[in-house]
């Protein structure tokens, strides 16, 4: 039940993203608002499960669109470092039902979504082990408010001690106000199995 709501709200994240992408005005600034590292400690790092193929791996064409949408002066090794450390948070907090913790990573819609879920699945116990996971930058945009970085991650999870792990591949949407007032945040996820 979760899963799928997480992906409702997602396919509509991911919608209004591409259609304010195309109607924001590029701002004249430079990305150096966009690296990881400025997030403080009051601030949000990036977190939970986000995943849809936007290229394929094989292609040569391909790798080079990749490449062109990520800005030569971001730190895609520093943001997958700490988005890799908030996706196990973000997990473990999801498990135990840390609104507090989820509403620190998530923007405000994505946390009502989460929250609903948390409520439908009740007194449940989850126990989620991050067996592995890997992540890459696919994409930096802005916008006129805000930054936008589209993050795949894969690996492995076990969400029952006595059952094998299962491949998770998934996209997150992560935001950061470009005032600066504010860390990254999961505003959308994708599921790609």
């Amino acid at each position: 039940m979760l899963m799928i709501g997480l992906l409702v709200l997602a396919v509509m994240v991911v919608i209004g993203l591409f259609m304010r992408r195309r109607a924001a005005a590029r701002d004249a600034a430079g990305p150096a608002g966009l690296q990881y590292a400025a997030t403080g400690a009051g601030s949000a790092t990036p977190t939970r499960r986000l995943d849809e193929p936007l290229l394929p791996a094989s292609s040569a064409a391909a790798a080079t669109e990749m490449a062109s949408k990520i800005p030569a002066d971001f730190d895609a090794e520093g943001f997958v470092r700490n988005a890799k450390v908030s996706f196990i948070r973000l997990q473990a907090a999801n498990d135990v039902g840390n609104l507090d913790d989820i509403r620190e990573f998530t923007t405000p819609e994505m946390f009502a979504e989460i929250s609903l879920n948390l409520a439908d699945r009740g007194k449940a116990v989850q126990e989620t082990e991050v067996v592995t996971i890997d992540a890459e930058v696919l994409e930096v945009a802005e916008e006129a408010t805000r930054y936008i970085v589209s993050l795949r991650f894969r690996g492995l999870i076990r969400e029952d001690k006595e059952a094998a792990a299962e491949p998770i591949d998934e996209i997150w949407h992560m935001v950061k106000p470009r005032d600066g007032k504010g860390g990254w945040v999961v505003a959308g996820i994708q599921q790609t199995l």
